[in-house]
C-alpha cells in the first residue's frame, strides 16, 4: 500500500515539472515572436516614405482639392513631386499596393497616360491605415489638375479640373547688348519669354543676323498667376523690334474665325517660309558660291547656310510639305528632305536623330529632326538648304508669299485695337522711365 502511494506521488511531481517546463518555453518563443515582428516592422517604415497631416515642406502649392475633412487617426496625407521616380514607385513608397495602383492607373485611361509623367509632376494622395487610396489628385502644371475620388463600387471616379489663373498685363523695354536672348533673361523674365517672341517673328527677322548692340524689343504680354505665384505667359499681345536699319510690329487678333499676329497695317506675319530651322543657335557658315572648305581643303560651293547649336536640339520645318527623304546620305550625313508647292524644297542635313519618315507631311514649325554632326562635319550644326525646281538658292533671298490680311469688315476693329495698345504701352514705358530717372536722382 505505502509502495502504491509513493508511486503515485512521483507521477505528480513529474506531471508539474513538465507543465512548468512547457510553459517557460511557451512565454520564451512568444516574446521572441513578437520582437521579430516588431523588428520586421520598423524596416518596413524605414522604406516608407512618412505621411504627412499637414502640407510637406517639399512642396510649395497647397492642394486645390482634398477638401473633405481629413482625420489624423483615419486617414494619411501624402504630398509629393515625382522626381525620378515613376507614378507607381512613389506609391509603393507610400504603401499602396500593386493592385490599388493598377486600380488608379487604369481609371485615367481618358484623362492621362501616365507614360509620359514628368520628374516636375506633383500628386496629392488621402490614404487609409491599409494602405487605400481615397482620393487622390495629380497636377501636370499649376494650371491643370486630375482628381480621382473612390466611389460605392470600390473604383474610382476621375474627373479634370482646369484652375483659371489670374492674369496681369505687363509691358516691357529690353535693349541689345550682346543678344537678344540674354537681354531678355537679364532683365529677370523668363527663357520662354524670349521664345514666345522670336517665334512671332520668325517669318521675318533671323535672330542670328539680324539683332545689333542697342536695338530694342518692347512687348506688351500677359503673365499668369496662380495663389499670386507666376505660372507662366499668356499671349503677347503687342510687340515690336526697333533695329538700326528697320523696324517690324505685331499685334494680336481675333475675328472670331481666325486667329494670329500682323503688323500695324494688317497684314499677316505668317508667311510661307520660316527664316532659320532651329531657336537660339550660331550661324558658322552662310550661302556661298565660293567657299574654303574646313575638311576637304579647297574652295567649293556651299549651297546652305549652317546653324551651330547643342547636339540634340530640336531641327523644325521652315514650311508645311511632304517628305520625300529620311536617312543617310554622303557627306550630308542623316538628311531629311521636305517638299514644298512651287517647285520648292528644303534640306536638313547632319541631323544625329531623324524624326519625320518618307511620306510624312509636316507643318511649318514641326520637329523633324535633332541637331547632329553626322556625316561631313567639324562640330553639331544643321545644314539647311533651299533648293528651287532642283538649284539651290540662298535662304535668305527667298521671298515668301504672306497669308490673307484683316478681311475689310474686321479691318476697322483691328486699327482701333492697333491704337489702344501701342498708347497703353507707350504710356506704361514712358512711366517706367520717368520712375527709373526718380530713382537714381534719389540715390
Amino acid at each position: 500500500m505505502d509502495f502504491n502511494i509513493n508511486k503515485s506521488g512521483f507521477y505528480l511531481k513529474i506531471i508539474v515539472f513538465c507543465s512548468v517546463f512547457f510553459l517557460l518555453i511557451f512565454f520564451f518563443l512568444l516574446n521572441k515572436g513578437t520582437d521579430a515582428f516588431v523588428s520586421q516592422d520598423s524596416l518596413k517604415n524605414k522604406t516608407k516614405l512618412k505621411p504627412e497631416n499637414s502640407i510637406s515642406s517639399r512642396v510649395d502649392e497647397t492642394p486645390v482639392l482634398l477638401e473633405s475633412e481629413i482625420c489624423a487617426d483615419k486617414f494619411n496625407i501624402f504630398n509629393e513631386k515625382l522626381e525620378n521616380y515613376t507614378l507607381y514607385e512613389k506609391l509603393r513608397l507610400i504603401g499602396v499596393s500593386s493592385t490599388e495602383i493598377m486600380k488608379l492607373t487604369s481609371s485615367f485611361k481618358d484623362y492621362f497616360d501616365f507614360r509620359y509623367a514628368l520628374p516636375v509632376h506633383k500628386f496629392t494622395a488621402k490614404t487609409d491605415n491599409a494602405g487605400l487610396i481615397e482620393e487622390f489628385v495629380y497636377k501636370t502644371d499649376p494650371e491643370n489638375q486630375f482628381i480621382a475620388v473612390k466611389n460605392e463600387n470600390n473604383t474610382f471616379d476621375v474627373s479634370k479640373k482646369e484652375i483659371i489663373p489670374d492674369i496681369s498685363i505687363e509691358t516691357s523695354e529690353f535693349e541689345i547688348d550682346s543678344s537678344f536672348y540674354e537681354a531678355v533673361i537679364k532683365s529677370g523674365e523668363s527663357p520662354a519669354l524670349a521664345a514666345q517672341f522670336a517665334e512671332i517673328f520668325s517669318w521675318d527677322i533671323d535672330f542670328y543676323l539680324y539683332p545689333r548692340k542697342h536695338d530694342k524689343i518692347q512687348i506688351l504680354y500677359e503673365k499668369k498667376f496662380v495663389n499670386q505665384s507666376f505660372c507662366g505667359y499668356g499671349k503677347i499681345l503687342a510687340a515690336r523690334y526697333i533695329g538700326s536699319s528697320d523696324s517690324f510690329s505685331a499685334f494680336y487678333f481675333d475675328d472670331g474665325k481666325t486667329k494670329g499676329y500682323y503688323d500695324e497695317s494688317g497684314r499677316p506675319l505668317k508667311k510661307m517660309f520660316l527664316r532659320v530651322p532651329v531657336k537660339f543657335g550660331v550661324l558658322t557658315s552662310s550661302f556661298s558660291i565660293r567657299r574654303f572648305h574646313p575638311v576637304h581643303g579647297k574652295y567649293k560651293a556651299h549651297t546652305g547656310i549652317d546653324y551651330g547649336a547643342p547636339k540634340g536640339t530640336p531641327i523644325f520645318a521652315t514650311a508645311n510639305g511632304t517628305v520625300i527623304f529620311s536617312g543617310w546620305q554622303n557627306g550630308y550625313g542623316n538628311l531629311v528632305i521636305l517638299r514644298h508647292p512651287n517647285g520648292y524644297k528644303t534640306y536638313y542635313g547632319h541631323c544625329n536623330t531623324l524624326i519625320a519618315r518618307k511620306g510624312d507631311y509636316i507643318e511649318q514649325g514641326q520637329v523633324l529632326a535633332r541637331v547632329g554632326e553626322t556625316g561631313i562635319a567639324t562640330g553639331p550644326h544643321v545644314h539647311y538648304e533651299v533648293r528651287i525646281n532642283n538649284q539651290p538658292v540662298d535662304p535668305n533671298t527667298v521671298k515668301a508669299k504672306k497669308g490673307k490680311p484683316v478681311s475689310a469688315d474686321k479691318l476697322e476693329a483691328f486699327k482701333t485695337l492697333v491704337q489702344i495698345r501701342t498708347d497703353y504701352m507707350n504710356n506704361q514705358l514712358g512711366r517706367q522711365k520717368e520712375e527709373f530717372i526718380a530713382s537714381l536722382d534719389n540715390r
